[in-house]
């Protein structure tokens, strides 16, 4: 019955979300539109029994209060995105492949994602000129730099072109160190979206977790973006991240 009643509010919030963002998307103002993604991305969390925990290393670690911003998180699952949303709304750089997603792709072109297409001999040049001008309005982006997702142990490669937007836009850059945990403290790959597993084989590991999952947002101290080069401050970022992940992914795992 409670995986059943699960599925059912699921269903219902997906459907309900892509008529809102099908209808009557255009006739909100921006801060109704920032109200409404975080609701839903907090609504959703909720319905799977997935809690955000934010940890903000310094106050100006804020990304809410002190924006603009550019967010260079580790990437685990597509639930990412909607707990970055829960705490305050961000655009994110997303492969193509999720614009073409059911409803989820409707959802993610509403909040103005921005896509890299592939294949495309200027895409990245294309995603990062966007970007920038999205920061240059006041609004955070956000970029998962492994261009991939991980179980959370420890950051993969990052891409350091990811880091161009904050350079040109002249903002701060603050590493995302994103992990999830059991309630009780210890660190999970199970919701990690990784390998063959397709979306409903991801979403039935959620559902079938009784006690649920926390995710993590450790934001690191802002670093500052003037006069370094985009390769210096991704190599600082990815350091940071890994050094924090050694430790809490050492917690007794499940």
């Amino acid at each position: 019955m409670r995986k059943a009643w699960m599925i059912s509010c699921l269903v219902c919030h997906l459907l309900g979300g892509f008529v809102l963002a099908l209808v009557f998307w255009p006739l909100f103002s921006k801060a109704i539109k920032e109200g409404i993604e975080r609701r839903f991305a907090q609504r959703l969390l909720s319905i799977l029994n997935v809690q955000v925990r934010v940890v903000y290393e310094t106050p100006e670690s804020n990304y809410a209060i002190h924006k603009p911003c550019l967010l260079y998180s580790t990437h685990v699952s597509w639930l990412d995105i909607f707990a970055f949303n829960s705490v305050h709304p961000v655009t994110f750089i997303a492969k193509s492949e999720i614009s073409k997603w059911p409803i989820g792709g409707l959802l993610a072109k509403r909040s103005g994602t921005l896509f890299i297409e592939r294949g495309k001999r200027h895409a990245v040049r294309d995603v990062i000129h966007a970007a920038v001008g999205v920061l240059k309005t006041g609004r955070c982006v956000a970029v998962f730099p492994e261009g991939t997702t991980g179980e959370g142990k420890a950051p993969l490669h990052f891409h350091s072109n990811f880091v161009q937007p904050a350079i040109q836009a002249n903002v701060p850059l603050l590493p995302v160190s994103l992990q999830y945990f059991t309630p009780d403290g210890k660190f999970s790959d199970q919701p990690a979206f990784v390998g063959e597993q397709t979306l409903l084989e991801n979403i039935q590991v959620l559902l079938n977790s009784r006690d649920g999952f926390v995710v993590q947002l450790h934001i690191h101290a802002p670093m500052d973006t003037t006069g370094r080069t985009r390769h210096d401050l991704s190599d600082e970022a990815h350091a940071r991240i890994a050094a924090l992940c050694s430790m809490t992914a050492g917690v007794s795992s499940v």
